[in-house]
C-alpha cells in the first residue's frame, strides 16, 4: 500500500504533479470500470449506503457513472468532482480534507478541487491511469467504498 503525504502543502504538490511527465500508461478499459463499479455497489450495500459512483480516466473524463437507488441526484456531481480531483493529483481526496482540517488553506486555491474524502486514484507502477469517486455516505465511508472498488482492478495486469 502506498502512503501519501502532502510535503510543503498542496500547492507544492500541485507544482510537482504538473511538472511530472506523462508516461504512456495503459488506459482503463470499460470492462474494468464496470468491475470496479460492481465492487463499489457491493461495498456500499454491505454498509447500508446508497451512493453515486464515477470512474474517470487520467484526464478526469468520465468512463462510467451510476447512481444507486436512493442516492441523491447531487451526489453524482460530487462523485465526479472527487474522481477528477484524485485523477489530477494522483492522490486520495481524503488527504486534501485532512490538510484543510489541519489549517492548510492552500487546498482551497485549486480550482474545482473537491477536498472531501471519497476519491481515490487507480495506478499502475506509480502512474495514475484513472480514479474513482464515491459520494452519498459519510466521507470516510465513501473513501472505503472507493478503495474497495479500486481493489477490483487487476493492478499491474493491463489488458
Amino acid at each position: 500500500m502506498k502512503l501519501w503525504k502532502i510535503p510543503g502543502g498542496a500547492i507544492a504538490l500541485l507544482a510537482m504533479t504538473a511538472a511530472a511527465p506523462i508516461a504512456a500508461a495503459p488506459a482503463l478499459q470499460l470492462r474494468d470500470a464496470m468491475a470496479m463499479a460492481q465492487g463499489a455497489v457491493e461495498a456500499a450495500t454491505r454498509g447500508g449506503h446508497a451512493v453515486s459512483i464515477v470512474i474517470v480516466n487520467r484526464e478526469g473524463r468520465v468512463i462510467l457513472a451510476q447512481r444507486m437507488d436512493g442516492a441523491s441526484y447531487k451526489s453524482l456531481d460530487v462523485a465526479e468532482g472527487k474522481a477528477a480531483t484524485a485523477a489530477a493529483l494522483g492522490m486520495p481526496t481524503g488527504l486534501l480534507q485532512e490538510a484543510l482540517a489541519k489549517g492548510d488553506q492552500s487546498v482551497l486555491s485549486v480550482p474545482g478541487a473537491i477536498a472531501i474524502a471519497g476519491g481515490v486514484p487507480v495506478a499502475i507502477d506509480g502512474a495514475t491511469i484513472a480514479a474513482i469517486g464515491i459520494s452519498g455516505g459519510a466521507p470516510q465511508d465513501d473513501e472505503a467504498i472507493a478503495a474497495a472498488a479500486r481493489d477490483r482492478y487487476p493492478a499491474g495486469k493491463p489488458r
